[in-house]
């Protein structure tokens, strides 16, 4: 039976996330929240998507750059299977590229993961309670795409497929790792590849990678991704 998302007074949780120390950290300081319960966590969106069958966790909490699958169609793979959770985006990548494809996938709140703890408890109740939250950081990213009327992607029309693999590549991973991890044969990731190469007019992996930066798909080689001092005091 699916359990309803507003049902009980224990939030159950599920934490996605690629930096184990980081999902280590999160788990304690989250178990540590009386009405919070955290019933798994996964390293990247495959795994969580079946962990997301298993379990019909009430919230969800998403990095937004993985390996394997991206942004918006990892969140509609895990609706697709947990339809009543409650997304929660944590990226160290904000960018409204990022923003837009999270939320166009049916996510409910946007958090760089610069914010403080508290913060981050307070976006875990206000999605479970029904509401969209974003993080401080994020308001006047969120002002300009409302602004904007309409969804757009800096006029590139990439598919979901094509954004995880240009992150792939972008990562340094081969056609063939790239292939692995999206299920995908080689030639088929090879032929994405060549899609994007014509879509954007960028033909080097170094220009890819800058691409990459720009659309939020990959994080910068710098410690984001540590919380930062006082993160973890509730």
């Amino acid at each position: 039976m699916a359990k309803d998302v507003n049902s009980g007074d224990v939030i159950e949780l599920l934490l996605v996330d690629d930096h184990s120390l980081l999902r280590g950290l999160l788990i304690d300081a989250l178990s540590a929240v009386e009405d919070f319960r955290v019933v798994g966590d996964a390293p990247d969106a495959e795994k969580g998507i079946k962990l997301s069958e298993q379990l019909l966790p009430h919230v969800l909490i998403l990095d937004s750059v993985l390996p394997g699958l991206q942004g918006a169609a990892s969140v509609e793979a895990i609706l697709r299977v947990s339809p009543r959770t409650r997304i929660l985006m944590f990226s160290g990548v904000i960018s409204p590229t990022s923003i837009q494809r999270g939320l166009a996938g049916g996510a409910r709140g946007y958090l760089p993961k610069s914010a403080l703890f508290p913060e981050l408890v307070e976006g875990i109740r206000a999605i479970h309670s029904g509401r969209y939250f974003f993080g401080a950081g994020t308001h006047s990213l969120i002002t300009g795409i409302l602004a904007q009327g309409e969804t757009r992607t800096h006029g590139l029309m990439l598919s979901d497929r094509e954004f995880s693999v240009l992150a792939g590549i972008a990562q340094g991973r081969s056609s063939k790792e790239i292939a692995s991890q999206l299920e995908l044969s080689a030639f088929t990731v090879e032929n994405h590849r060549r899609r994007i190469m014509d879509k954007t007019g960028v033909r080097s992996v170094a220009q890819l990678t800058l691409l990459a930066l720009e659309l939020g798909l990959i994080a910068p080689v710098k410690p984001l991704d540590a919380l930062p001092e006082g993160a973890l005091s509730v």
